[in-house]
């Protein structure tokens, strides 16, 4: 995952933490809090317990279009379908070890045994048709522990900018795996950032009765926040043309591209420094000038080499001396070192120099 756009996305994310009250949090927080509350498969009352359970969820998953909540509910007004639901829950909420892939088969089973069972009921009321989707919803309100919540857009918009395989379907096309996927990696990632960890751990102890959620809310408030409050640079913004969308990819590859170049020169730069050329000592070394002739090195004076011309010192420039063709040495061992010592300091000014104006670059995209 890209270090710097997650720094980017979620520095304004805190500030949105801070800034909001709990009133405003996401429905799904308060979703999972009454599921949480008040879910009990076993209760002899089972319509009257799921209404109550599920009132938050209802706010987030039924529309006017589609009413899954209410399907299930207008399912249970006949007592012989009670049971029915009952044991669809069961094999919903089945523990499964972690297998998203089994996860998956599951949420789509229980979407079909729902939308089998209504149609056979109430085969004209298509908009209490039930996706997979929505089922998954319904098992991270049971476990948000081991699930994280979906929305498409949502997580495209995250893919997009983050370059994840952007397609996870949805209906009973949806790819849980590789959507659990990129949402582990963010899990992963946030073990860098303390404060963000703290205001969570915060929050869901104050609102949420200390929901053990293993910070799987967390990472799907991020993705829901970064697409409601357009978190995202302008092109990847839900309300982005399509023009700026493409000039948004097209920046997001050359900026990909200027990063990886930095860090190519700064890993040559480091493993420079690592193994440095040292300033040879050339004292007593005999040495010839073309215009003050024979010479002996004395002591160095820091980055100047002193010679002793028949009783008169001159001080030379290390390596340019040497370079200009006025000094040679009667060993040539000795010019080899100091062009060594010469090639060192202009590799290492030359990445610097190049370092530099790169980042100045990166700073102005």
């Amino acid at each position: 995952m890209n270090t710097e756009n997650l720094n980017g996305i979620l520095v304004q994310y805190i500030q949105h933490c801070k800034s909001r009250a709990a009133a405003e949090e996401g429905s799904f927080w308060r979703a999972a809090d009454c599921f949480g509350v008040n879910w009990d498969i076993d209760d002899s009352d089972f319509p009257a317990m799921f209404a109550d359970a599920t009132q938050q969820a209802r706010l987030a998953l039924d529309n006017p279009a589609l009413q899954p909540i209410g399907g299930m509910q207008n399912l249970m007004l006949r007592d012989t379908e009670i049971e029915l639901v009952r044991e669809c829950f069961r094999w919903l909420f089945k523990a499964d070890d972690g297998d998203i892939s089994n996860c998956r088969g599951r949420v789509e089973l229980f979407a079909d045994q729902i939308n089998g069972r209504f149609r056979r009921v109430f085969p004209r009321m298509t908009k209490y048709t039930m996706n997979a989707a929505h089922a998954a919803y319904l098992l991270n309100l049971w476990s948000p522990r081991e699930n994280y919540f979906y929305n498409a857009a949502e997580a495209k918009a995250w893919a997009d900018y983050f370059d994840y395989e952007a397609d996870f379907g949805g209906g009973a096309a949806l790819n849980l795996p590789r959507y659990y996927t990129m949402c582990n990696d963010l899990l992963a990632a946030l073990e860098a950032y303390p404060e963000l960890l703290a205001l969570h751990k915060a929050y869901v102890e104050q609102e949420l009765g200390g929901v053990d959620d293993a910070n799987h809310l967390l990472v799907y408030d991020i993705l829901h926040t970064a697409y409601t409050e357009q978190l995202y640079p302008k092109g990847y913004a839900r309300t982005a043309t399509t023009k700026e969308r493409a000039k948004a990819v097209q920046e997001k590859a050359t900026r990909a591209e200027l990063c990886a170049r930095i860090g190519e020169a700064e890993q040559e730069l480091q493993e420079l420094l690592a193994n440095p050329a040292q300033l040879p000592d050339l004292t007593g070394c005999k040495i010839t000038h073309k215009m003050f002739g024979a010479g002996t090195v004395q002591p160095a004076e820091g980055q100047f080499m002193v010679i002793d011309f028949g009783g008169t010192l001159k001080k030379f420039s290390y390596t340019a001396s040497m370079n200009s063709g006025y000094l040679t040495a009667e060993d040539p061992a000795v010019e080899d070192e100091l062009q060594a010592y010469q090639d060192y300091n202009k590799t290492k000014d030359r990445l610097e120099k190049e370092l530099k104006a790169m980042k100045a670059e990166l700073v102005k995209m």
